[in-house]
């Protein structure tokens, strides 16, 4: 059960800089899909005549989706990357996520294998690139 004091976020935080990512819940994207066709709707009533209420009204509704992220949105700060240690870059390698021991590696792959996934000419090729990208065996 969710506590009464835990809120809901839709919009999470961006990793660098001050603001929002996109959202990470379905309310958020109804939220943004909503504010985006307001946006559409707006330039296509305005813009040929009314450029002046166009740019009143890309405030508004800026401001509006705005006014959601602060209410349902991590709170925003000026962020220098993400502090969680598990998703930190000396954890990310171009891509790859050394936080995976070897034998897990190793063990997934063979289950890959076992359930018969991948032809065995590929496991070999897996096994080899895994074992010489994240270390031999005896490591």
């Amino acid at each position: 059960m969710m506590d009464m004091n835990e809120k809901t976020v839709w919009f999470p935080a961006k990793r660098y800089g001050w603001g929002w990512s996109l959202p990470c819940a379905w309310q958020g994207w109804v939220v943004l899909a909503v504010w985006l066709g307001l946006l559409c709707g707006a330039a296509l009533l305005l813009v040929p005549r009314h450029s002046a209420l166009w740019i009143v009204s890309i405030a508004v509704l800026s401001a509006a989706l705005f006014t959601v992220c602060l209410i349902k949105g991590e709170k925003p700060r000026w962020r220098w990357g993400n502090t969680d240690p598990s998703r930190t870059r000396s954890r990310r390698i171009a891509g790859r996520d050394t936080a995976r021991s070897l034998p897990d590696r190793l063990a997934e792959l063979d289950d890959l294998r076992r359930r018969e996934l991948l032809s065995e000419t590929k496991y070999e090729a897996m096994r080899q690139k895994i074992i010489k990208t994240f270390g031999g065996v005896g490591d």
